[in-house]
This record gives structure tokens, C-alpha cells and sequence, in this order.
């Protein structure tokens, strides 16, 4: 236990005097750099900015007056690294008018400008127009077929060939709403006796009549939800994709495109439904 405490005070001490160091490093590097002593500024940052423990934001206070030093110098080269710099660190970064001339922001904004130039992801653009781009093809006879389905289950699977299930469904599914259709008006008309009867004796036998009504009715319309999504299902990926009519159902084919940092990525599912 005592080794992990002796360890732990090690540790933070170490890291307490790293971190003193660091402070003392900058503070040492703005006081020459507010006496104009460029070169000594510049001689004590080099390396500096580079450590890896150091704050962005403390980074950029760096190569900021690197920048003006080396300005004030006459390398005008160096200065456009330590801005260029600055921008790795921080792109939408903008210098303050009133700690730099304006030739030094003069010069900072065209090193922005190349820098967005150079850093900025160039994305393709894709020609609407253009037919290999199209993301869904479907023949329009089938599209209006779908429609039929959905209006009465059974009608897609008679348009696409397949009469005998076409016709059942059919025949179901229409005589399945219309008990449906029958039985909600004639659960609604049971309730509604039951509610208004004063008859204490009648009470369990106006119930029983509306409860039964009342299970039929959603027995029915549970069964025509399921004829319903059944048919549905059943066009769009079995019957439909066998129509013996010559391109009744066109082959569909899904193109994603994707484009980053000028990098297009296509890929092509043939889908036949």
C-alpha cells in the first residue's frame, strides 16, 4: 500500500513539474515576444508547439507569434507555415485586427484561401439527366397494377397472369369486406340497443347478442388484413415477378453513389420484382 501511495505522489509530482515547465516555457516565449525580441522568440518556440500535451488553443498562441516574428524578420515563407499551422489546428480560425497589421492578415487570408482550396472535399456532381443514375425503374404498367392490387387483393395476381390465385383472392377478400362492412354497422346497431335498454331482463341477452357481433366483426377484419398483405406481398415478389406478359415488370436496379473527398463509390443491386 505504501508503494502505490510513494507511486501515485511520483506520478503527480512529475506531471505537476511537467506542466510547471510548460507554463514557465510560454510565459518566457510571450515576454520576449512583447520586448520585440523576435529571434529569441523564435529560438525558444522552436519544438515547443509541437509537444503533444499542450492545449490547441496554446498551440495557436504559439504559432501566432512565431508567425509575427518571423515576419518582422523578413521570412515571409516561415510565417505562411506557422499560419498554415494555425489552420491544421483550428480551420475557421480568424486573427485579431487589433494584435497583428493588416499585411500580416493579408497575408493570413491567402494562406486560408489555399489552405480551404486544398482541404476542402471535392464531391462529384451526379447529371440527373442521366439515365445510369436513375435510382428506381419500374415499368409504369406495373406501378398501375400495384395500385390495383392495393384497391381489391387479388387483381394484380388476374393482371400478371396468375388467374387462379387471382381469383380467389379476389373472391375472398371481396366477400371478407363485405361481411366485414356488415358486421361493424351491425355491431355498432347491438351496442347501441343494448346501451338504450331499460329492460333489466333483456340487459344479458342484448350483451351477448352485441358480443358476439362484436368478436365476428374483428375476426373479420383481422382475416381481411391478413388476405390484404398477403396478396400484397405475394404480387410484388412471387406472382408479379413471373408475369408472362414480355416486360410487364422491368428489372429495377438501385444505384447508390456515393462521393467523398473525390472518391465516388457506386454499387448496382439488379432487383427483379
Amino acid at each position: 500500500m505504501k508503494k502505490i501511495t510513494l507511486l501515485s505522489f511520483s506520478i503527480l509530482f512529475i506531471f505537476s513539474f511537467a506542466t510547471l515547465a510548460q507554463e514557465n516555457t510560454f510565459e518566457k516565449i510571450k515576454q520576449e515576444y512583447e520586448a520585440f525580441q523576435y529571434a529569441k522568440v523564435i529560438e525558444v518556440s522552436t519544438n515547443f508547439a509541437s509537444h503533444g500535451n499542450m492545449s490547441d488553443s496554446l498551440k495557436i498562441d504559439i504559432y501566432l507569434m512565431r508567425a509575427v516574428s518571423f515576419y518582422s524578420i523578413g521570412k515571409e515563407d516561415s510565417t505562411r507555415n506557422n499560419f498554415f499551422e494555425i489552420l491544421l489546428l483550428k480551420k475557421d480560425y480568424n486573427p485579431d485586427p487589433a494584435k497583428i497589421s493588416p499585411k500580416l492578415i493579408s497575408i493570413f487570408n491567402s494562406v486560408k484561401n489555399d489552405f480551404i482550396k486544398t482541404h476542402t472535399p471535392q464531391i462529384e456532381q451526379i447529371d440527373s439527366t442521366d439515365n445510369q443514375s436513375a435510382l428506381i425503374q419500374i415499368n409504369p404498367a406495373f406501378k398501375y397494377s400495384i395500385l390495383q392490387n392495393f384497391i381489391v387483393p387479388g387483381w394484380g395476381q388476374i393482371k400478371s397472369g396468375s388467374l387462379t390465385k387471382g381469383i380467389t383472392l379476389a373472391t375472398l377478400s371481396t366477400a371478407n369486406l363485405a361481411a366485414m362492412i356488415y358486421f361493424i354497422s351491425n355491431t355498432n346497431k347491438k351496442e347501441h340497443d343494448y346501451l338504450i335498454e331499460t329492460d333489466k331482463s333483456l340487459f344479458q341477452q342484448k350483451y351477448d347478442s352485441f358480443n358476439s357481433s362484436f368478436k365476428t366483426r374483428n375476426i373479420l377484419i383481422a382475416s381481411y388484413v391478413v388476405i390484404w398483405l398477403y396478396s400484397q406481398l405475394d404480387f410484388l415478389f412471387i406472382s408479379g415477378s413471373n408475369s408472362s406478359e414480355n416486360n410487364f415488370i422491368s428489372t429495377t436496379r438501385l444505384l447508390i453513389e456515393t462521393a467523398y473527398y473525390g472518391v465516388q463509390l457506386s454499387y448496382r443491386l439488379p432487383l427483379q420484382f
